[in-house]
């Protein structure tokens, strides 16, 4: 179980420097120490986008999770962060958003503000850190 707070680093890393191969390096680091199962989903945050597609929240309910008081301790897992954004886009019906927007509060809670910074940018489609798909190929 890799912690998001290792992917958030890297990714600062990554995002810090202009030079191809401290990006490259940097990401084939952290690649080789996610689990065989956390690779599809590290290769996608990486790259500023999530495996789910559209999960049904838009950009008001992720700045209101956004603003959910930070956690103290980095226990959010790369899984974990998945699983819960799977649900949300699994989410339907009657309620639905507000169902989603309460998910997603309780998502944001349990994580640092490193991680709310990270997983903001990258569910309003702006994260941006130069890690393209070349990049990506490079780097596994």
């Amino acid at each position: 179980m890799t912690l998001l707070a290792e992917l958030v680093r890297a990714s600062q890393r990554v995002g810090a420097s202009a030079a191809r191969k401290v990006k490259v390096r940097e990401l084939s680091s952290l690649l080789r120490t996610l689990a065989p199962d956390e690779i599809d989903t590290g290769v996608h945050y990486l790259s500023g986008e999530i495996p789910q597609g559209k999960i049904g929240v838009g950009y008001s309910a992720v700045r209101a999770a956004a603003s959910a008081p930070a956690a103290d301790a980095e226990t959010l897992s790369i899984a974990a962060v998945d699983q819960r954004l799977t649900e949300l886009a699994a989410v339907r019906g009657s309620g639905s958003a507000a169902r989603r927007a309460e998910m997603l509060k309780e998502l944001f809670s349990r994580a640092t503000a490193d991680e709310q910074q990270f997983l903001l940018r990258l569910l309003i489609g702006e994260l941006r850190q130069g890690a393209l798909a070349g990049i990506m190929i490079e780097g596994a």
